[in-house]
């Protein structure tokens, strides 16, 4: 690898790092919203991980680290850190593409295991509201009424 692909790399790890707290604070906050994060949400993350280019420049494993660290946050101060999470959230709330991503990881991780519950449809919509979404008008739009 040449120094000019390094510094690409680098600098792609860079401007992302706030995208990737972002989702990585969605993933917590979404995967923990029912009392525990099942086998196959972990699962979701890590596909989604995979799947995603923006997040790919990042290592896999610190990437997981970053949201288990929120979700053990959530577990010890779950005021203070679902704050702060949806702080992290919210700074993507002006980039169309970036909140409408954030939605659809959101969306992923609710439903990986089966039918989404009550607890989890709160979570997204406080996701939809920390991007200045109608979290109504998601739902309309996916067929889902609450």
């Amino acid at each position: 690898m040449s120094f000019l692909e390094k510094v690409r790399g680098d600098a792609a790890r860079y401007w992302d790092k706030r995208f990737l707290k972002a989702a990585m604070a969605v993933c917590a906050l979404t995967a923990i919203a029912d009392g525990h994060v099942s086998l196959s949400e972990r699962y979701r993350v890590d596909a989604i991980l995979e799947a995603m280019d923006r997040l790919r420049v990042h290592n896999p494993h610190k990437a997981v680290d970053i949201m288990n660290d929120y979700v053990d946050g959530l577990r010890t101060a779950p005021a203070r850190t679902e704050a702060i999470l949806r702080g992290k959230i919210s700074r993507c709330a002006g980039d169309y593409k970036a909140a409408r991503t954030l939605l659809r990881i959101a969306y992923l991780v609710i439903s990986a295991d089966g039918a989404v519950k009550q607890a989890e449809r709160v979570a997204f919509d406080q996701i939809c509201l920390a991007l200045d979404v109608n979290p109504d008008e998601i739902w309309e739009k996916m067929g889902q009424s609450g």
